[in-house]
């Protein structure tokens, strides 16, 4: 039961976080383009990545542990690279299965249209979040 819960927060957290994350890139994305703001801040997800964020718990109790040792800047950039590692994974099989990866990249320095290198920063930063809730709930 305590897997369970610990998967139903980190799906949780990982849907609402790029929910969030969305919609700041479309503020951004309209201020550097001179469009107009939408205040109303919408964002997204796709209920495909509710399961991939349940996958947190699950690797990061395998992971972490090898990992905990090294400095902060390390840990976070190993475990933004898995991220983008399972990313690229899951994309490239839900590609398979249903003819497109629903979060198809065309900006940006993506890989095939199913990861994008340049936010490996904000993956760091997601990775710190997670770390932190790893060990502290």
């Amino acid at each position: 039961m305590e897997l369970f819960l610990r998967i139903l927060k980190f799906a949780t957290l990982g849907v609402a976080t790029e929910i969030v994350f969305t919609a700041g890139c479309d503020v951004v994305n309209s201020l550097k383009n001179g469009e107009k703001v939408d205040h109303k801040l919408k964002g997204f997800s796709f209920v495909w990545m509710f399961p991939i964020y349940g996958l947190i718990p699950i690797l990061g109790g395998y992971l972490l542990p090898y990992i905990a040792d090294l400095f902060f800047l390390i840990r976070w950039l190993i475990i933004g690279i898995i991220i983008l590692i399972i990313e690229y994974i899951t994309g490239w099989i839900i590609q398979r299965m249903t003819g497109r990866c629903p979060w198809h990249y065309e900006t940006g320095l993506h890989v095939h249209h199913l990861i994008r290198i340049d936010f490996l920063p904000f993956w760091m930063l997601f990775a710190a979040i997670i770390e932190w809730l790893f060990y502290n709930y």
